[in-house]
């Protein structure tokens, strides 16, 4: 079944946010964050996390080390402004913040709908996505989508629909509040309750 959706967007988005356009205030030439950052592409989402669970299990570097994991799926589709955001308050009222502090200061600001993340939210979106498996060991996590369409898991699901200066936005977004958590001092305080890491997902 196409996924053009979730492919199409993720893959180029990565890379990007790290190498800003030359206009872009995020770095000087030669300039490094001061934590370092892991760029990973997952497979098997659905099919059960089987790529995150796998690498949030087994990681190639030590997981106390990982201090935020940011998840991008499916950022191109539905109106231009509109951006759901799920994860970003569950382990850290802090990294929620820095969200939402990031994107007002964007050129062109997203209109941010936590509404997906809502507990028991029918959809499960949240648990159905590979950011939680690293939630799953307290590592604070934000997701960021443009959410389901009309076109999802059906042959209609065509790069042709996709919003690619959407894209480009909520690129732009991502590498910013990546740089702002990488810079910072300290890494961002927990204000939850750690999950037992063999407990189930909890929408």
């Amino acid at each position: 079944m196409p996924s053009t959706t979730g492919r199409t967007t993720t893959r180029p988005a990565w890379p990007r946010c790290w190498r800003p356009p030359a206009a872009s205030p995020r770095f000087r030439p030669g300039e490094r964050p001061a934590r370092s950052l892991l760029f990973i592409w997952h497979t098997g989402e659905e099919n059960g996390l089987l790529g995150s669970a796998f690498f949030a299990g087994h990681p190639t570097v030590p997981r106390d080390s990982i201090v935020a994991y940011l998840n991008l799926d499916m950022i191109g589709r539905n109106a231009p402004d509109a951006l759901f955001v799920l994860g970003a308050r569950r382990l850290s009222a802090e990294v929620g913040d820095a969200v939402e502090a990031v994107n007002a200061r964007q050129p062109r600001p997203f209109a941010l709908d936590w509404s997906l993340d809502a507990p028991r939210h029918p959809q499960r979106v949240y648990c159905r996505s590979d950011q939680a498996s690293f939630a799953r060991f307290g590592i604070p996590v934000v997701f960021l989508t443009s959410s389901l369409h009309p076109q999802y898991h059906t042959p209609a699901d065509e790069a042709a629909t996709l919003d690619y200066e959407k894209m480009a936005r909520v690129t732009a977004l991502t590498g910013d509040l990546a740089a702002d958590l990488a810079n910072r001092p300290a890494r961002p305080a927990i204000t939850a309750p750690l999950p037992r890491p063999s407990s189930a997902c909890q929408q």
